[in-house]
């Protein structure tokens, strides 16, 4: 009891301490979000330098609270004891070209998170703005204009939280559906592997894009289903074509996620750790969700990296097609479209080079990332 006692004086004041520091790091997170929503906008800033600055400064003091943060944590939990996230950052800065795709990556969640403030004109539509139809790149139009006389760098600001969105919350989605489906088959086996496995080959066995067309085509012809996608775009605030190309983008993107999942479960089901949790009567469920799904997230986080790139580049293909965003929705592909009509005219290539720079960069950055990434989580990599 003596000794219980003792460990728990000594346990007590770290807990403490970590809870302290939660606790000021909530409040002054808090605090930062006020300034961002309450004085760092496009009302109370108008001058778009000026905007610039205060994000730079706003963004500054954020990387100064997490790193304190991080260091607070890792000095408490790893004094002792080598530390794992230090060892992980260390191989993934040793790739050269993974440490430039998180730049790319990082460069693209800041325009997308913080659109309103980087776009120097605002999204809105407004009729005098067709009197600057078509001019080339100057000093109040840096990127140029489009045919509506939109400012083209605040489109592609404005495009990239429809990529990035658009990414992330297809391939969370697809990822969750993959590994529960993958678990499910890898530790059952039998019957529910071989129907599981049935259903992942028609869905690999039609060419991708070739499926995506005609699945997309087909909603956006068929009055019911427009007019319900119509009235849930509207109630949430989203293009209907683009909310289409996530669907048939969730229901078809899952099956490489299932294919690692099911391998990965398939040789973890017969280590000790499972026939432990077996043995000591831990259901099936807990089994899967608690010990053998853990095991595989580093090889599901290499997959949700790079399939964001695929889903980016899927998606501007579709609009590019004719199958994606509305006329006033600012996606990439979209802006491609407009622009294909000027290919040809070497005075208007930079209405298509910008955009397929944008595109070519997001893809570009997330791949690198993810083979990084990979590389990283390997333990088999040496620095």
């Amino acid at each position: 009891m003596a000794g219980f006692s003792d460990y728990q004086q000594k346990k007590e004041p770290k807990i403490t301490q970590q809870r302290k520091k939660v606790a000021a790091f909530l409040v002054c997170a808090l605090c930062l979000i006020s300034i961002k929503i309450f004085l760092l906008n496009r009302e109370t800033v108008p001058q778009w330098g000026f905007r610039l600055l205060a994000l730079s400064a706003y963004l500054g003091v954020w990387y100064l609270l997490l790193s304190s943060l991080y260091q607070g944590w890792a000095g408490s939990n790893y004094a002792d004891r080598p530390n794992p996230i230090q060892r992980f950052l260390m191989r993934f800065y040793h790739n050269k070209l993974a440490t430039f795709g998180l730049f790319v990556v990082l460069t693209l969640a800041v325009m997308a998170i913080f659109a309103d403030d980087i776009a120097i004109y605002p999204l809105e539509y407004q009729a005098e703005w067709q009197e600057f139809s078509q001019l080339p790149p100057c000093r109040e139009h840096p990127l140029g204009t489009v045919t509506s006389g939109e400012d083209l760098f605040s489109l592609i600001v404005y495009g990239s939280r429809i990529s990035l969105g658009l990414g992330v919350s297809v391939m969370v989605i697809t990822s969750l559906v993959g590994m529960t489906l993958g678990a499910t088959a890898g530790y059952f086996g039998k019957g529910t592997d071989r129907a599981l496995n049935y259903l992942n080959d028609v869905v690999m066995s039609f060419p991708f894009l070739v499926f995506c067309i005609v699945l997309v085509g087909a909603l956006q012809v068929n009055e019911a289903v427009r007019e319900t996608f119509a009235n849930l775009a509207e109630a949430i605030g989203v293009d209907m074509h683009l909310m289409i190309i996530f669907l048939v983008l969730a229901m078809l993107m899952w099956s490489s996620t299932f294919r690692v999942v099911r391998s990965q479960v398939l040789s973890l089901k017969e280590t000790g750790f499972v026939e432990a949790a077996k043995a000591l009567g831990g259901s099936s469920r807990r089994i899967i969700f608690k010990h053998l799904l853990p095991n595989t997230l580093g090889p599901v986080i290499v997959l949700v990296t790079i399939g964001i790139g695929s889903v980016i580049l899927t998606e501007a293909a579709l609009s590019y097609l004719g199958f994606g965003a509305e006329m006033t929705t600012p996606s990439w592909g979209r802006l491609l479209r407009d622009a294909n009509p000027y290919v040809t005219q070497p005075c208007y290539m930079y209405m298509v080079m910008f955009p397929g720079i944008a595109i070519f960069m997001s893809v570009l950055g997330f791949t690198t990332m993810g083979d990084g990434l990979r590389d990283a989580i390997d333990p088999r990599m040496k620095v």
